[in-house]
């Protein structure tokens, strides 16, 4: 299981690093969806089976969104949450944009984003110095 985390992430990085800064809204993005997205943000996705997860926006840039991704799912839409009750599937996600976009996220509430939360971010980020 580790070896293939440390694979993901691998792929995640490098895909990322061949990333040139481009408009946060192309296309891709269905029409009426918000690009409004908020730092500390928690927002709802839908799975396949109609089950709900969680996901909360630590940083953004001009072509990612960087994501904390909860293990915890539910059978209806949360409508009030707080992220410190949640299970941490993946402390650190960069994800284009317009991929985040395309899954229709819903705005649950907006948290302050702690120092802790930043470990996987301020990795990435000194990865990409390099």
């Amino acid at each position: 299981m580790k070896t293939f985390l440390l694979i993901a992430i691998t792929c995640i990085l490098v895909s990322c690093t061949e990333h040139k800064n481009t408009p946060v809204v192309d296309k891709e993005v269905p029409s009426g969806q918000t690009t409004d997205l908020k730092v500390g943000g928690l927002y709802t996705f839908k799975n396949k089976d109609n089950t709900f997860y969680v996901t909360k926006i630590l940083a953004l840039d001009g072509f990612a969104v960087h994501l904390c991704t909860y293990s915890d799912t539910f059978k209806t839409k949360p409508t009030d949450i707080n992220s410190e009750n949640l299970k941490i599937l993946i402390g650190h996600t960069p994800l284009d944009i317009n991929g985040f976009l395309l899954d229709k996220p819903e705005l649950l509430k907006v948290e302050e984003v702690k120092e802790s939360e930043l470990e996987g971010y301020k990795m990435y980020l000194e990865a990409m110095q390099k």
